[in-house]
């Protein structure tokens, strides 16, 4: 049987996904700045939010609150934390069937779409612009602007948090051996920027923003699902561009999650809607990942 193959060159892809990228701004620009009553009463009874002292003081204040959070955790966070460790395990356990299953499906489409249209989003290109424009539309609207200054902060502070354990871990990217072996550590060393697949910045970063995202517009249900969906297919662009392994995607969405939902917790005064517990299935154990709606 002949195998036919259907593909796109790099010139189309480029084009098609320049313009998809253009028409989902216009659709997320449209429908993120409808002014709700919410917001509008936030406004009147908080001082105004900007890019001032106050904020960047609050970096250290945000971020010690961040480090001494598990000191506080309960139970039921330890118990979420035990379960975000067992699934980061099994994953490692299977972090080259998984690499592999990847890379035999990689091609010029998947290498175009990580590239044009999923990976900036980890990188900042695209999400950080993203920001820009809520903090610049929101005008005099203080939620718009503290959503789009604790998302940037979300996005700073993850990735720090993303290079501190990078260098304290030093393990080996998949291009760093031949063949790529997933169960390579170099351990805590200084001066070096080689090894730093663990965990992965992009999808730290990307998780974080999404938190923040989600707790800032947690009246629009369909942000939050996208937001994180994005974030997600950053994490699998990872893997698909041989820049990490799954386990490292595992713990950058956890980690990100993590902070982006504590500095929700801290700058939005809210209670998180999104909740993850351990939850018992026919066969096994996992995670419950439940999206309260108020």
């Amino acid at each position: 049987m002949d195998e036919v193959i259907i593909g796109l060159n790099n010139k189309t892809t480029y084009r098609f996904f320049t313009l998809s990228r253009f028409i989902l701004f216009l659709i997320i620009f449209r429908v993120l700045f409808l002014p709700t009553t919410s917001n509008s009463q936030n406004d009147t009874a908080i001082e105004k939010v900007g890019f001032n002292k106050k904020y960047l003081v609050s970096y250290w204040k945000d971020t010690k609150i961040i480090v001494s959070t598990p000191f506080h955790w309960k139970l039921k966070q330890w118990s979420v934390f035990a379960g975000v460790v067992g699934i980061a395990a099994v994953t490692y356990i299977y972090d080259e069937e998984i690499y592999n299953a990847f890379q035999r499906n990689r091609n010029e489409t998947t290498d175009a779409i990580s590239k044009y249209a999923i990976e900036p989003w980890g990188s900042g290109l695209y999400s950080i612009s993203l920001l820009g424009v809520i903090y610049l539309t929101g005008h005099n609207n203080n939620h718009h602007k503290n959503v789009a200054l604790t998302g940037l902060k979300a996005y700073l502070l993850s990735g720090g948090a993303s290079f501190v354990f990078k260098h304290l871990f030093h393990r080996h990217r998949p291009g760093d051996s031949s063949p790529p072996n997933p169960y390579l550590w170099e351990g805590p060393y200084p001066f070096t920027t080689d090894y730093t697949s663990f965990p992965s910045g992009h999808t730290t970063t990307a998780f974080a923003i999404a938190s923040v995202l989600a707790q800032g517009y947690k009246d629009k249900l369909w942000i939050g699902l996208t937001s994180y969906s994005v974030a997600t297919l950053v994490g699998l662009s990872r893997i698909n561009d041989g820049k990490h392994w799954a386990s490292d995607v595992v713990v950058g969405a956890a980690l990100g999650t993590f902070i982006g939902t504590v500095l929700s917790r801290i700058n939005f005064n809210e209670r998180s809607n999104l909740s993850l517990n351990p939850a018992a299935f026919q066969g096994g154990y996992g995670i419950n990942l439940t999206y309260r709606l108020d």
